[in-house]
C-alpha cells in the first residue's frame, strides 16, 4: 500500500511518499529521518491538539479558551467540539484547569488555556 504525508515537523514540508509491505515501510520524499516517524505516527493513529472555546458563567469574558491535553485521534474531533460547545463552566478559572475530564473515555483531559476572573459586580 501507498501513501503519501506532508511532514509538519519542519518549515521544509517534505511530501513523503510511503510504501508499506507487511511491517516494513520504504520512503521517498524525506529530507530527514524525522519524517519517517512521523509519517508512521499519521499512518497508524493520526492524532491533532483540539483548540477551542467553551462558556463561561460569571466571568470577565463571555467564553474561555481551551485546549486538549494530548493529540485525539482525528475521528473524534468532530465529536468532541460538538460536546465542548455545550459546555458551560463557572467563573473563576485558572490556566490548566480540567474543563472537561476523560473526553469519550480517551484519558485526555480538556483544559483552560486563560485565567478567567469572576465577573466584578457594581
Amino acid at each position: 500500500m501507498s501513501k503519501s504525508v506532508t511532514c509538519i515537523i519542519c518549515p521544509l514540508g517534505c511530501e513523503i511518499y510511503l510504501d508499506e509491505r507487511k511491517d516494513n515501510y520504504s520512503f521517498s520524499g524525506n529530507m530527514c529521518s524525522k519524517g519517517e516517524d512521523y509519517a508512521i505516527r499519521e499512518i497508524k493513529n493520526p492524532v491533532r491538539i483540539i483548540t477551542t472555546t467553551v462558556f463561561i458563567e460569571n466571568g470577565e469574558n463571555k467564553l474561555l479558551p481551551v485546549r486538549s491535553k494530548k493529540g485525539i485521534h482525528k475521528d473524534l474531533i468532530l465529536k468532541c467540539i460538538s460536546l465542548l460547545s455545550k459546555v458551560k463552566v463557572n467563573a473563576p478559572i485558572k490556566c490548566g484547569d480540567v474543563v472537561y475530564k476523560n473526553i469519550f473515555n480517551t484519558g485526555i483531559d480538556i483544559i483552560a488555556t486563560r485565567n478567567i476572573q469572576k465577573k466584578k459586580i457594581k
